[in-house]
């Protein structure tokens, strides 16, 4: 199947991304606010924003482009990025470290929990490397 963000992405859309989708949970920043996604979605972010959170246009185009997203992977460490790729920048990371103790009690993120910011981009299915390494959630909060 090939949504209208695949090319965006730049990957087709295959029962592999669709497992790696359910393995993890989503969060969105709109607002100062943290969002969490409900588990188990087969989908990516720019889909969550049109099906579950019922988005305009301008909103999801700005918040994918320039807001801050990210996702918890299923062993509780967080990666936080921008973009179609997946980007870091000193905005995002200032924004992401002021939500971090909003999402930890939200996400009941463990003490161990690794935080990473920007992922460098690879296969879909495959594990992608951070762009940067913060260390453990409890020495972040």
């Amino acid at each position: 199947m090939i949504d209208k963000y695949s090319i965006r992405y730049g990957f087709k859309d295959s029962k592999e991304l669709q497992d790696f989708h359910r393995s993890r949970r989503m969060f969105v920043v709109d607002a100062g606010e943290v969002i969490l996604a409900e588990p188990d979605l087969p989908y990516s972010h720019a889909l969550w924003f049109d099906k579950d959170l019922k988005w305009d246009k301008q909103k999801h185009e700005r918040v994918m482009n320039d807001g801050l997203r990210g996702i918890i992977y299923e062993d509780g460490n967080v990666a936080f990025y921008t973009g179609y790729d997946f980007n870091l920048n000193d905005r995002i990371e200032e924004e992401f470290f002021e939500i971090f103790t909003e999402l930890a009690e939200k996400a009941k993120l463990k003490q161990e929990a690794q935080v990473i910011g920007g992922l460098k981009k690879g296969k879909p299915g495959t594990d992608w490397s951070p762009q940067k390494v913060y260390g453990k959630a409890e020495d972040l909060i």
